[in-house]
């Protein structure tokens, strides 16, 4: 817990709730747009269309976000070169954790205000009164567990790294992947980290070319796709960790 004080203590400056705020209104104004302009046969379908939206603009906002929230932790050390200071403090895989669980609430904090944002706003445009809560909390819980990976990931390079271009430009490249593996088969995007958003979408929508209606329905879980997150995360973790361990101070 010390060190966890200690990660909120130094970045108290470094803009980070800037960083998530941003993150919140640019999805506001994306997915908003799209519900205020929803005529009212549409809004039947509100709720589906919402999520729908949300997990695949993510795939597209979050890389970058969670890339730009590690950055700003990293370097704070490796301006200051801190490191041999912070490793006679706590041992580095401690360090390493204490980051991991700092960022994890950050990701929580604002996907969870982004949660109550949109079923507020659903409410407030006429969708239906019967709220699909088991659905908005899953997909809290996998954009979470998607994010936090990416993060996993973006954390151990900006800590790896001293210059953090090389963090920075792997978000921008996963931001890129995450939305074109949307474009290609299931099994493509299980092999991008960046494609689980889509791989775990739980609505769908078919589109009508005759008609141009579009409709969107609930569709289960691809229960392979958390299988193989978790194997994803769980590499990532063991990796990172053994190589910020390892790092010359």
């Amino acid at each position: 817990m010390k060190l966890l004080r200690l990660e909120f203590f130094k970045c108290r400056r470094r803009k980070v709730g800037w960083i998530c705020l941003a993150f919140l209104a640019a999805q506001l104004l994306w997915v908003g747009y799209s519900i205020v302009r929803m005529e009212q046969v549409e809004r039947v379908q509100g709720w589906q269309m919402t999520i729908y939206d949300l997990l695949l603009i993510d795939a597209v906002m979050l890389p970058i976000t969670v890339g730009a929230i590690a950055s700003r932790s990293g370097e704070l050390e490796h301006k200051g070169n801190m490191w041999k200071l912070l490793e006679t403090m706590a041992p580095a895989g401690r360090l390493f954790d204490a980051k991991l669980a700092w960022g994890a609430l950050w990701i929580g904090g604002m996907l969870l205000c982004r949660t109550l944002l949109f079923l507020g706003l659903g409410l407030a445009f006429g969708f239906p009164r019967q709220v699909p809560l088991l659905q908005f909390g899953l997909q809290f819980l996998i954009s979470f567990s998607v994010t936090l990976t990416i993060y996993l990931l973006q954390q151990s390079l900006s800590l790896l790294f001293r210059n953090q271009a090389v963090a920075l430009v792997t978000s921008i490249v996963g931001s890129f992947a995450g939305l074109f593996s949307l474009f290609f088969p299931i099994w493509v995007q299980k092999c991008l980290l960046w494609g689980y958003y889509g791989v775990l979408n739980l609505a769908a929508m078919d589109w009508d070319p005759v008609t141009r209606a579009t409709d969107f329905y609930w569709i289960t879980v691809d229960k392979s796709g958390i299988v193989l997150l978790a194997l994803w995360f769980v590499a990532l973790l063991a990796l990172g960790r053994t190589l910020f361990i390892r790092k010359e101070v």
